[in-house]
């Protein structure tokens, strides 16, 4: 069994500054909410600024309106995989919701936000005349979107594109929007076939739907000498979907019975397929199994785990019961699923 611990860049633990957050929090929520009905912020902005920035530099924050209570108080990553588990922490240490304040680690949908006139770059426009071009296809998870307004003509490109991904999070919510939508184009063009906004949103809740369940593919290859590589993975591997698991455990299993590809055969296969379930078991939430690839008598479990929790050294501990070779792990910090994009068919 050999341990090997190789780490990328990592994050200082944000720990000590959520609990800060959280702890200023119950005397400041009167004054916050006398702050949205005046509008009359004084330096309490400021002081929300500086408890979050202690979290981490690169989070943001907003309050808005909530989708059950009055209010949300709202602390997001803004699409930033490496924030994506600082957030969840922070949420995960959030006081239970109440009628006047719930809290979310990503913006969420506003429909509303459809009803008015956004005044963006010296331009005014009516939310409601955006359309978006979609098309669903059989077996595939995402959704590659056309947005169009008609103002989009007189406006520079990178205005179009800000309010195109603004509707985007209005209508389906940060994380929908990541979770759900493939390429986005926002031309001065309208689309073929121009919906309004509720058919895109009716469209992904149908997605989610259907896919609720993880959706494992199987992928085949060749390595440079000819032998063959075979990979099974949960699919679309986005980050979104593993918000709290920042960490990557590679585990190196050898095994003895292989065909003449390399590939598991008899008891080799069935040790295999139980060990990754008993790591899967112990993880108890904290982590999952999200590939795995054989070739050449090898298999490598790809792992992703909490790295605030003990997670990562639990499946360490437990490396001893592989009875068919030395195993090794390497551990790695990656919120952005890196060590595996290539397995990603979304």
């Amino acid at each position: 069994m050999i341990f090997s611990r190789r780490r990328a860049e990592s994050t200082p633990s944000p720990d000590a500054a959520i609990d800060a957050f959280w702890r200023w929090w119950p005397g400041a929520r009167s004054a916050v909410e006398a702050a949205v009905a005046s509008g009359e912020w004084g330096d309490l902005s400021d002081r929300i600024n500086a408890l979050v920035e202690a979290i981490h530099a690169d989070l943001h924050w907003e309050f808005s309106r909530g989708v059950r209570a009055t209010h949300a108080l709202v602390v997001s990553p803004a699409g930033a995989p490496p924030l994506r588990a600082v957030a969840a922490r922070w949420l995960a240490a959030a006081p239970p919701a109440d009628e006047t304040w719930e809290y979310h680690s990503s913006r969420q949908p506003d429909p509303a936000a459809f009803g008015a006139r956004l005044q963006i770059a010296g331009a005014e426009l009516a939310m409601e005349d955006l359309r978006y071009g979609f098309a669903v296809e059989a077996g595939r998870q995402l959704l590659d979107v056309t947005v169009y307004h008609p103002m989009f003509a007189d406006l520079p490109d990178d205005v179009r594109g800000q309010i195109s991904f603004l509707s985007l999070d209005w209508l389906l919510g940060e994380e929908g929007v990541e979770r759900w939508v493939g390429a986005v184009e926002f031309g001065g063009a309208p689309p073929a076939e121009a919906y309004p906004p509720a058919e895109l949103r009716a469209a992904v809740e149908r997605q989610a739907v259907e896919f609720k369940e993880p959706a494992w593919v199987m992928l085949s290859a060749q390595d440079k000498k000819g032998w063959p590589i075979l990979a099974t993975a949960q699919q679309p591997l986005l980050p979104v979907r593993f918000p709290r698991f920042d960490t990557h455990v590679a585990v190196t299993l050898p095994f003895r019975e292989a065909n003449d590809g390399g590939l598991p055969l008899d008891g080799s296969l069935t040790a295999l397929r139980e060990f990754e379930d008993e790591l899967t078991d112990a993880l108890a939430g904290d982590g999952d199994l999200l590939a795995h690839e054989t070739s050449r008598s090898t298999r490598v479990l790809h792992f992703y785990v909490d790295g605030s929790t003990g997670a990562a050294a639990l499946v360490e501990g437990r490396l001893g019961g592989w009875r068919e070779g030395r195993a090794r792990v390497e551990t790695a910090y990656d919120p952005s699923l890196e060590h595996i994009a290539h397995l990603n068919t979304a």
